[in-house]
């Protein structure tokens, strides 16, 4: 019944995310907003009815959940239709919260998986500084330094968090796949790695975005959504595969 339920808050989830984008263009809206929070509510749902449905106590499962809810908690935050700053900065915290959660629990699963594992690896730290470059490089091309220094900042912060996330998923999968200690490979592969890859994506398409002049498109933010909800959803749905009771005592 709970994995029927699942699947439903997932159909439920691509039915409601291009309402969304419908009433999100040109900008916000009260409807937007209210279809956004369905939209990252079910998500959290999704996350909370793995757990349950797979008997998944793990702190990996309790990481991910904590990811889900902080970027839904900045999901609505940072699309409020209030012009006061403190929503927006709650927002981004909570965001940067979420990510941190969600490396933890990459960490978690490499650390469980593989005990005595160096916290961050030689090209885990290489990823990171080569995604820093390409942001300088982009900021230096565009001169957004000058008109959105505070964006810039922020954006090279949040880059850095996003490579180490994915960076963390892929190491985590490829040590899977390498010495296979897990059976369902497959699945881990598309939920953590595929999730962590599109959130990275889409992430990173948000900060070009935000640090570019010229006026965001609408299929800018048809990517940068679908790749956004598609990720979360992943993610809810690796707890099914990750560390699962009901698959350890299968």
């Amino acid at each position: 019944m709970l994995k029927i339920l699942f699947v439903l808050c997932v159909v439920l989830e691509a039915v409601f995310v291009p309402v969304f984008l419908k009433y999100y263009w040109p900008g916000r809206s009260k409807k937007s907003f209210a279809t956004k929070t369905v939209c990252s509510s079910l998500f959290c749902i999704c996350g909370a009815l793995a757990m349950l449905a797979s008997d998944n106590d793990s702190l990996y499962a309790d990481y991910i959940m904590w990811g889900l809810i902080l970027g839904a908690v900045g999901d609505l935050l940072l699309h409020s239709l209030t012009k006061k700053p403190y929503p927006f900065v709650i927002g981004v915290v909570s965001f940067f919260t979420g990510h941190i959660f969600y490396i933890m629990a990459f960490q978690r699963a490499i650390y469980t998986t593989y005990p005595g594992s160096n916290l961050f690896e030689w090209y885990e730290i290489l990823a990171i500084i080569v995604l820093e470059l390409i942001i300088a490089v982009y900021v230096g091309i565009r001169k957004t330094y000058k008109t959105k220094p505070h964006l810039v900042a922020l954006a090279t912060i949040y880059g850095a968090m996003l490579m180490a996330m994915l960076a963390k998923a892929t190491r985590y999968v490829v040590g899977e796949i390498a010495y296979g200690t897990n059976d369902h490979m497959v699945m881990i592969t598309v939920t953590v790695f595929l999730g962590a890859l599109l959130f990275f994506v889409s992430d990173l398409s948000l900060i070009f975005i935000l640090k570019s002049d010229v006026p965001i498109k609408r299929w800018m933010r048809i990517f940068n959504i679908v790749t956004y909800y598609s990720a979360q959803i992943l993610l809810a749905s690796s707890i099914f595969f990750v560390y699962s009771r009901e698959l350890l005592a299968a």
